[in-house]
C-alpha cells in the first residue's frame, strides 16, 4: 500500500506502536505538528511544522499540503483533533466522520441529547453554566451525582457530590480547577458542565472501528478507576464476562454509536454496567488510551486495532477478527502522597517479572507529584503491562509486578 496518511499531533512517544502499525501495512506518515521528536523522526515521511491548536491555521497549511501532495486519510488520537480531523477530511474530501458527529463525541452534552433523542441507556442528566442551573440539576439528577466539564477528557475535574455538599463551593471547586491556564483540554466548550445521575457498578469500554457505517467490535475492556476523583488505574482485555453480559453492554454501545451516526474510524465507548443495566458514560471518537489499543487488544486477542484505525481512515476495509484467546492487562502506580519523585527502585525486577511485557516509567526522577484536583496527570508515576493465558492469572501478574516498584517521594 502507497498510501500517506496524515496524523495530526502524536504528543507522547510511548504510543509509537501506532506509528509501526501504519509501518506495517505499508503506509507513508505525514505528520502535521509543533516540533517532531526525535523519539519518533524515524517513522515520519513529511513533517509539517504548523500551530495544530490554531485549527484556521491548521485548515489552511493543509490545504495547501493537500495541492502540493495529497493526503489519502487524516486521523488523530488526541480528544482536542477529533473535531479538526472531520473539519479537515470534510474539507480535503477525505474519509471521516461528519463534524456534526465529531462535535457530538467531544461535547459531553451533545452526546447525551443524541442519546437520549433515540433512548439510548445513559444516566439523567442536565447542563450547568451557573450556580443557579447547578442547584436545580441536583433536585433533578439527585444526590449523590456527579459535576464534570463538558469538553474535557482523562477523567479531568469530575467530581461526586454528595447529599449536604455546599454547591456554591462545588461550583466555586469547578471553575477554579477549569481555569487552570495549564490545561487546554478544560477550553473545549468552556464554562459548560454536566450534572450526572452517579451510576453505580463497574465500568468497561467497547474497543472498535467503524467503515463504511458497519460497526466492527474488536472486544471490551474492564476497568478500574480511583473512588475519589475517578482516575484509571487498572485495565483488562478481554473483560471477565458472560456472553449475555457482553452482549448487552456492546448492544447499548452499538446504539451509542448510531444515534450520533458515527461512521467511519476507531471508537472506544465507556459504560456502566449497572443493576438496570450497561448505561453510556461517553463516546470517544478515538482509539482507547492507557496502552488498551497499542498493547492490550493485541496481547489479548492478536488484533492489530491500531492498523484497521488507519485503514478505516483511508477507507479502506477492515478485519477486527481475533487470532489467538489471552488475556492482557496494565496496571498503573498510583502516587498517595506529594512531592518530588527523588528515586526509583525496583525497575528490573518488576520488568523481568512472569508475564511482564512492557514498563513504562511515566514520571522520572526530580519530576514533581502532584494530586488531583491541584494537578492532573502527575500522579500516576509507572504502568505495567502483563499478558496471562487467563484473566485472573494476568491481574496477579500486573499486581505482583507493580508491587516491585519502590518510588521514593520527598
Amino acid at each position: 500500500m502507497s498510501k500517506q496518511i496524515l496524523i495530526i499531533d502524536f504528543v507522547t512517544p510511548k504510543r509509537k506502536n501506532m506509528l509501526l502499525a501504519a509501518k506495517s501495512i505499508g503506509l507513508s506518515i505525514a505528520l502535521a505538528a509543533k516540533t517532531l521528536s526525535s523519539e519518533i523522526a524515524e517513522y515520519v515521511d513529511r513533517f509539517i511544522e504548523v500551530d495544530v491548536e490554531d485549527t484556521d491555521a491548521l485548515l489552511r497549511v493543509l490545504e495547501q499540503e493537500h495541492r502540493e501532495k495529497k493526503f489519502d486519510g487524516v486521523i488523530s488520537f488526541w480528544d482536542r483533533y477529533v473535531e479538526p480531523c472531520a473539519l479537515i477530511a470534510a474539507r480535503l474530501g477525505l474519509p471521516g466522520n461528519t463534524p456534526e458527529t465529531a462535535a457530538k463525541t467531544r461535547s459531553k452534552f451533545l452526546t447525551r441529547l443524541a442519546l437520549a433523542e433515540k433512548n439510548v441507556p445513559q444516566p439523567r442528566f442536565r447542563v450547568v453554566k451557573t450556580l443557579s442551573d447547578l442547584m436545580e440539576a441536583a433536585e433533578h439528577v439527585k444526590y449523590p451525582f456527579i459535576f464534570k466539564p463538558v469538553g474535557a477528557c482523562s477523567s479531568k475535574g469530575i467530581f461526586k457530590v454528595e447529599y449536604g455538599q455546599n454547591l456554591a463551593d462545588v461550583f466555586d471547586k469547578m471553575l477554579k480547577v477549569s481555569s487552570n491556564p495549564d490545561d487546554k483540554m478544560f477550553q473545549f466548550y468552556a464554562g459548560e458542565f454536566l450534572a450526572e445521575e452517579y451510576m453505580r457498578g463497574h465500568e468497561f469500554s467497547v474497543e472498535g472501528v467503524a467503515s463504511f457505517g458497519v460497526i466492527h467490535i474488536a472486544g471490551v475492556t474492564e476497568k478500574w478507576i480511583t473512588p475519589d476523583n475517578f482516575t484509571e488505574t487498572q485495565h483488562l482485555f478481554p473483560a471477565r464476562l458472560g456472553e449475555a453480559q457482553r452482549t448487552a453492554i456492546v448492544d447499548v454501545a452499538i446504539q451509542a454509536l448510531t444515534a450520533i451516526d458515527y461512521r467511519q474510524g476507531a471508537f472506544h465507548v465507556e459504560l456502566m454496567n449497572t443493576a438496570e443495566g450497561p448505561k453510556i458514560v461517553e463516546i470517544n471518537g478515538r482509539l482507547g488510551g492507557d496502552f488498551i489499543t497499542t498493547h492490550l487488544v493485541p496481547l489479548g486477542l492478536g488484533i492489530d486495532i491500531s492498523a484497521n484505525s488507519f485503514l478505516a481512515a483511508l477507507g479502506e476495509e477492515v478485519d477486527l477478527e481475533k487470532n489467538f484467546d489471552k488475556h492482557a492487562a496494565v496496571k498503573f502506580f498510583i502516587a498517595e502522597t506529594e512531592g518530588v519523585l527523588s528515586e526509583w527502585a525496583g525497575e528490573d525486577a518488576a520488568s523481568a517479572a512472569p508475564g511482564v511485557k512492557e514498563l513504562f516509567i511515566e514520571r522520572k526522577e526530580g519530576a514533581p507529584v502532584t494530586l488531583p484536583p491541584k494537578r492532573y496527570g502527575e500522579f500516576r508515576l509507572a504502568a505495567v503491562i502483563a499478558q496471562g493465558e487467563d484473566a485472573d492469572e494476568t491481574l496477579d501478574k500486573v499486581a505482583y509486578a507493580i508491587s516491585l516498584l519502590k518510588p521514593v517521594i520527598v
